[in-house]
């Protein structure tokens, strides 16, 4: 990280979305998926499957919610679609069990009676390059809020000349009941690498993560991650591969850890110089963490997020 400019940074966010900066040949490799819509062929996955787990609060409400911008499917291709795609998905209870067993997790299996994903048959229009899958959810009443559950997703077929992209082809969403440190925040703050110094002043997405967790969302790319300062009064980030979550001891509000669900690049917290206690104050509604990434005092962020009501 410590050679990456911004710019090379900004590319490597482009190529999880699966268009531009794609000149990795070949597909299917483990790697992007498909990398090169100009060389490879024109294929379909999951834009959020590169991570696999993608977590989604909801509120506690016996009224239906609908859980957007995590089944997303993208045409992994140059030039939006040239006719109407139609995709066939299905159910994997499989993708959660061996996520499960893989990671020493437990979560449940989200009962489909207590959900509707409409129709698994799907057409991504003529013209468009995403398409969003919305999940219904009528009630929240029978779920537990100590529990997380999950849906395991695959993309089973598609109309001949497309391929199904080898490593975004499923993806397994977490949901849970949104926690109390969920919601719209003021995010202001600074960063300590040169010359990336300058302040930050936006609105930030906190986005429940796990009972006790949230992660970083910037409504201002509609995406994970986290600002950066990069002239004054000029705002840009790293890219979703720098994706910071923040986790909480419930009963003291402390912060215990800060790690990347964008990438491989390490997240810790910060406890070096200009840093204070990483920790939520109730009584202000107010988040106050310090964290860095390749373990590098150098590379710091310094947050103050301040409570603004709660998400869309």
């Amino acid at each position: 990280m410590k050679k990456l400019k911004l710019a090379t940074l900004l590319c490597a966010a482009v190529i999880i979305a699966g268009t531009g900066c794609l000149k990795d040949k070949g597909f299917d490799n483990n790697s992007y998926g498909i990398n090169d819509p100009d060389a490879s062929p024109k294929g379909v996955g999951f834009t959020r499957g590169i991570k696999l787990k993608n977590t989604a609060g909801i509120n506690v409400a016996d009224t239906p919610q609908t859980i957007k911008g995590i089944l997303t499917i993208s045409l992994l291709a140059g030039k939006p679609a040239q006719e109407d795609i139609h995709i066939k998905l299905a159910l994997d209870p499989t993708i959660l069990s061996e996520y499960n067993a893989a990671n020493g997790t437990i979560i449940e299996e989200f009962n489909p009676a207590l959900y509707d994903l409409g129709s698994t048959d799907v057409i991504l229009p003529k013209g468009q390059q995403l398409l969003d899958i919305s999940i219904r959810v009528p009630s929240t009443l029978a779920l537990d809020p100590l529990k997380t559950y999950g849906i395991g997703l695959r993309i089973v077929a598609v109309d001949p000349g497309y391929t199904i992209s080898g490593n975004q082809n499923r993806i397994l969403v977490e949901v849970g009941l949104k926690n109390r440190y969920d919601g719209v925040y003021n995010l202001k703050g600074y960063h300590n690498r040169d010359p990336y110094t300058f302040p930050y002043d936006t609105e930030e997405y906190m986005i429940t993560a796990g009972p006790a967790s949230v992660a970083f969302y910037w409504p201002q790319k509609n995406d994970f991650g986290h600002p950066i300062g990069v002239a004054p009064g000029v705002t840009n980030w790293y890219g979703n591969t720098i994706a910071p979550v923040v986790v909480f001891d419930p009963l003291t509000d402390l912060v215990t850890d800060v790690f990347n669900a964008g990438g491989a690049t390490p997240i810790t917290m910060f406890t070096g110089a200009g840093a204070g206690i990483s920790r939520y104050e109730p009584s202000t509604k107010t988040i106050y963490v310090s964290w860095n990434y390749n373990a590098n005092p150098l590379r710091a962020f310094f947050d103050t997020l301040v409570y603004a009501g709660p998400r869309p």
